[in-house]
C-alpha cells in the first residue's frame, strides 16, 4: 500500500516550504558573514560561535518537549481531540519556565569555569559574560514559549510556521547590519537576536490562535497526564537530543581546547557553507514526524524489551563499536606514541574481540521487531530516496567547487577552510541520510534505533576526534567527523532496514543509485575549477555563480529524464506555482 496522495502532496509542500524558508534564512547569514568579519575580529567571531555552543547544551532541555508537542498535537488532531492541545501547551510552558530559570542560574554560577574551559583571555571575560548571559536570557524566552511553533507543526501547517521564521530572520539580518554600522560591536548581534525571538514568538502565537480559535492557556490546565507525556515520551527524545547536540558541539570544543579561539574561528568558516546546506536539507525532514504519528504503526513482529534488557543491548553495542573503532585509532601518531606495545601487535587482538562481539549482536538483530509492509514502509523508503537526492545534489557541488566558493565568500587567506569544507560536507551527507528514518521511529514511539545510531556516533567521535585533531590539526578533526558519520550511518541502516523489511537490493535500486547521479555533473565542475585560474574577488564570485547555475541546470535535467518516474514528475510539477496556476485555468 502506498501513501495517500493527499498526504504525499501535503508532506511535499511542507518539505519544500521548509527548505525555501531555511534556505532564505541561512543564505542571508552566509552573505552577512563577510560583513560581520569587517566589524569583529576572528576571536570575537569565535566567541559568538562558542556562545551558541553553550545554548546548544541548554536546548537539550527543550528537545523532548518540542517533539512531544509535535507528536501529540498530530495524534489529537487525528483522533478529534483538539481540546487537549491547550492542556498540552500549558503543561509544556510550565515545564520549560522552570528549566529556563534553572539554566540561567547555573550559567551565572559556572561562568568562571566556562572562562577557563574555553581559554578566554581576562580582557575578553567581561564582554564574554555579557554575551553568554544575554543570549541565555533571550534563548530562555524562546525555549519557554517555543511551543507555539511546534503546535503549528503538529497541525501539519509547517508552511505557515516557516513563513514566520523567514520574516523574523530577515528582520534580524537588517538589525545586525544597522547595529554594527552604529558601532555596537558584538553586542549588536545580541540585540538583533533579541528582536528576532520576540517577533517570531508573538507571530506564532497569533497563528496558533487562528488555527485553534478555542485554545486556552492557563495554570489550571496543567495536569498530570501531560506531565507524564513530556517526561516519558519527551524524556526519551530528550536523551536523543542531548546526545545529538553534544555531538554537534564536540568538534568545536576539541578544536578550541587544543588549538584556541582563532582555530575555532577558522573551523567555523570551513563549516559554515556545509552547515547551511545541512540545515536547508534537514528542513525537509519536518513532515516525517507528524505524518508517522498520524499514520501510527502496524507490527508484524513486535517486542517490548525490559529496561534492563535494552540497557544490556546498548552496552553490547558500545563495546562492539569501541573495540572496532579503536583499531584505526592505534595508528594515529598522537596515540601510537603513547602505546606500550606496537600498534601492529595490538590491532589483531581488537579485531578478534570485535568479531566475537558482533556475532551475538547479529543474532539479536535477526530476531528484532519488524513493521508490516504498508504506508510507513513506503514513507521510510521514499523519504530516503528524496532526501538523499536533495542532500547529495547539494553537497556534491560544495565539494567540487570548494575552492572558488570559499574564495568568493570570505576572500583569500582562508585556504585551510577549503579542506575542512570538503570533509565536513562528507560528514553532513551521511548524517542527513539517516534523518527520515530517525524521525519516523520517533513518530511511532520507537526511539531505540535513533539512540543506537547516536550512541555509535558518540563512541566513534570520542575515539577519533581528539586523537585525529592532536595528530593532524583542523583537517584531522574534519576527517574524523566524516569517518564517524559514515560508520554510524551504515550501522543505522543495517539495523533499520530489517525493521522496515527493506532488502539491500531494493535500497540500492530505489535510493542509492539515483542519489549518485549528481556526482557526474559535480565531477565536471571540479575539472572546471582546476582549469579556470583564480582572479579578483568579483571574478571569483561570478565564476562560482556560473558553476552553480550550470551544475543545477545539468543535474536537474539528468534527474528529470533518468531518475524521476511519471508520478514523481507530476508531484514535482504540482509544487511549482506556475504549473499549479496553469492547471486551474479553464
Amino acid at each position: 500500500m502506498d501513501l495517500n496522495s493527499s498526504i504525499q502532496q501535503k508532506m511535499a509542500g511542507n518539505a519544500l516550504s521548509g527548505m525555501i524558508a531555511t534556505g532564505i534564512y541561512l543564505v542571508s547569514r552566509l552573505i552577512l558573514t563577510p560583513f560581520i568579519l569587517n566589524y569583529l575580529t576572528l576571536a570575537e567571531f569565535g566567541l559568538w560561535s562558542l556562545c551558541f555552543i553553550i545554548l546548544s547544551y541548554a536546548s537539550m532541555g527543550g528537545f523532548g518537549i518540542n517533539s512531544t508537542y509535535i507528536r501529540y498535537t498530530a495524534r489529537y488532531l487525528a483522533e478529534g481531540r483538539q481540546s487537549e492541545i491547550g492542556r498540552l501547551l500549558s503543561t509544556g510552558i510550565a515545564c520549560m519556565l522552570v528549566f529556563s530559570l534553572l539554566f540561567i542560574l547555573l550559567l551565572y554560577l559556572f561562568m568562571p569555569l566556562i572562562h577557563d574551559i574555553f581559554q578566554i583571555d581576562k580582557a575578553q571575560q567581561p564582554i564574554a559574560t555579557s554575551i553568554f548571559l544575554g543570549t541565555a536570557a533571550v534563548f530562555s524566552l524562546e525555549l519557554t514559549l517555543g511551543g507555539f511553533r511546534f503546535i503549528i507543526n503538529g497541525l501539519h501547517e509547517i508552511a505557515k510556521e516557516k513563513t514566520i521564521t523567514t520574516f523574523a530572520g530577515l528582520a534580524e539580518v537588517a538589525a545586525i547590519i544597522a547595529f554594527l554600522l552604529l558601532g555596537t560591536g558584538i553586542m549588536g548581534l545580541l540585540y538583533a537576536y533579541t528582536l528576532r525571538v520576540i517577533l517570531e514568538t508573538w507571530s506564532c502565537w497569533q497563528v496558533t490562535r487562528r488555527l485553534l480559535p478555542g485554545i486556552r492557556l492557563s495554570p489550571r490546565l496543567i495536569n498530570h497526564e501531560h506531565f507524564r507525556l513530556f517526561f516519558v515520551f519527551g524524556g526519551k527524545v530528550q536523551a536523543l537530543g542531548a546526545a545529538g547536540i553534544f555531538l554537534t558541539a564536540l568538534d568545536r570544543i576539541f578544536v578550541t581546547a587544543i588549538s584556541g579561539l582563532a582555530a575555532v574561528g577558522m573551523f567555523e568558516i570551513g563549516r559554515k557553507l556545509p552547515f547551511t546546506a545541512k540545515k536547508i536539507s534537514e528542513s525537509a525532514f519536518g513532515p516525517f514526524l507528524p505524518t508517522a504519528a498520524h499514520l501510527d504503526a502496524s507490527w508484524e513482529k513486535e517486542s517490548h524489551d525490559s529496561p534492563a534488557k535494552r540497557s544490556r543491548n546498548y552496552l553490547h553495542i558500545t563495546f562492539f563499536i569501541f573495540t572496532a573503532g579503536a583499531v584505526p585509532t592505534l595508528f594515529l601518531p598522537s596515540v601510537n606514541r603513547m602505546l606500550p606495545i606496537p600498534a601492529e601487535s595490538l590491532a589483531p587482538l581488537l579485531v578478534i574481540v570485535s568479531i566475537i562481539l558482533f556475532i551475538p549482536l547479529r543474532k539479536k538483530h535477526r530476531h528484532g521487531e519488524r513493521l508490516s509492509k504498508g504506508e510507513l514502509r513506503m514513507l521510510y523508503l521514499n523519504g530516503l530516496r528524496y532526501t538523499n537526492l536533495v542532500s547529495i545534489t547539494t553537497f556534491a557541488f560544495l565539494i567540487a567547487a570548494a575552492t572558488p566558493l570559499i574564495n568568493a565568500w570570505v576572500g583569500p587567506g582562508y585556504n585551510e577552510a577549503i579542506l575542512l569544507m570538503i570533509f565536513i560536507s562528507l560528514a553532513y551527507t551521511m548524517q542527513l541520510s539517516t534523518g527520515p528514518g530517525n524521525l519516523i521511529f520517533r513518530g511511532i514511539d520507537r526511539n531505540g534505533r535513533e539512540f543506537e545510531y547516536l550512541l555509535t556516533q558518540l563512541v566513534l567521535v570520542l575515539l577519533w576526534l581528539p586523537s585525529a585533531t592532536a595528530s593532524y590539526g583542523l583537517a584531522g578533526a574534519a576527517a574524523a567527523l566524516a569517518a564517524s558519520s559514515s560508520a554510524s550511518a551504515i550501522f543505522f541502516f543495517w539495523r533499520s532496514n530489517y525493521t522496515f523489511q527493506i532488502s539491500l537490493k531494493e535500497l540500492t535500486g530505489h535510493t542509492i543509485i539515483p542519489a549518485l547521479v549528481p556526482l557526474i555533473p559535480a565531477a565536471g565542475i571540479y575539472i572546471a575549477t582546476l582549469a579556470v585560474p583564480s582572479g579578483s574577488r568579483i571574478e571569483t564570485i561570478l565564476i562560482a555563480l556560473g558553476y552553480a547555475i550550470l551544475y543545477i541546470a545539468v543535474t536537474l535535467t539528468i534527474l528529470w529524464y533518468t531518475v524521476l518516474n511519471a508520478d514523481e514528475k507530476q508531484r514535482a510539477a504540482d509544487l511549482l506555482p506556475v504549473f499549479s496556476a496553469s492547471k486551474r485555468k479553464p
